[in-house]
């Protein structure tokens, strides 16, 4: 199923490395995922180790749980018993834990992989779904797994490749994207900036995928700690873009109640 980042050929696993028939090993972290991205420059890629935390803290604090119930109810309709399922840009690994253990709890018994492009998300996820599955570090724009592999792709407020994923889905398979809309924490953003704006539709796929069904979640939520604000913020792509003086309102909010706003769309690749 994954494939050399180098060549192309398949990854053959052993215990502590995975091997091509060309030579090109990767090792094993001892947390259980392999390193495939491909990238001689040796930088650090996506979310950083802050970031990441700071999402683990509120995510398990269960605010998003009915983002998380929706995206697993789709997964157990589409993918087949035996399925593969892929997490593109699995974060710190919450989503996939809670959709793997909905497909369990469903008798779907899936082959999970999941990969981001920050390693020290890939630990995580790894950390986090006991080794159950096969963990990675890679590009959405590389994706080291073979031609028509997976049956359900996971894009959750990840870069998504319409190429790739069309790529390794096998015909039919099924891409699950979330997406955070116009309003999505509107109030949080208006507490912070002078002129805070709402979020831009995300853009739509092309050709190669028909839509097959578009969700729209809302709620609210109410932090009463400094440390769950900061915890979401830190989660956000904001936290990198914004100045020290809008900072200073952000760090002095004791409480806030924001809205939530997130759209599930399904699709599926045309035979």
């Amino acid at each position: 199923m994954l494939i050399c980042p180098i060549c192309s050929k398949p990854l053959l696993p052993e215990e502590k490395r995975a091997l091509c028939p060309a030579g090109h090993s990767f090792d094993r972290a001892r947390q259980g995922y392999l390193n495939l991205l491909n990238d001689p420059s040796g930088k650090g890629h996506g979310d950083n180790g802050e970031m990441l935390r700071a999402r683990r803290l509120f995510l398990d604090a269960g605010h998003y749980e009915f983002l998380a119930k929706k995206i697993a109810e789709e997964a157990v309709h589409h993918l087949p018993v035996g399925g593969v399922l892929l997490d593109a840009g699995c974060g710190e690994g919450y989503y996939t834990r809670f959709v793997s253990r909905a497909l369990e709890q469903a008798g779907k018994s899936p082959e999970v992989y999941a990969f981001d492009i920050a390693k020290d998300a890939a630990r995580l996820t790894a950390t986090r779904m006991e080794k159950k599955g096969r963990f990675f570090v890679a590009s959405t724009f590389h994706i080291p797994m073979g031609d028509r592999s997976v049956d359900v792709i996971l894009s959750l407020f990840a870069p998504y490749s319409e190429e790739e994923f069309l790529r390794v889905l096998r015909p039919g398979g099924i891409l699950i994207r979330a997406v955070p809309m116009e309003n999505h924490l509107y109030q949080l953003k208006r507490a912070v900036y002078e002129n805070p704006t709402k979020n831009v539709a995300a853009a739509t796929i092309g050709a190669g995928f028909e839509i097959l069904g578009e969700h729209r979640l809302q709620g609210e939520i109410c932090l009463q700690t400094k440390e769950e604000i900061a915890a979401l913020f830190g989660m956000t792509p904001y936290a990198h873009k914004t100045g020290r003086e809008d900072m200073k309102k952000l760090e002095a909010l004791e409480e806030i109640t924001t809205q939530l706003d997130f759209g599930v769309i399904l699709y599926r690749k045309r035979s």
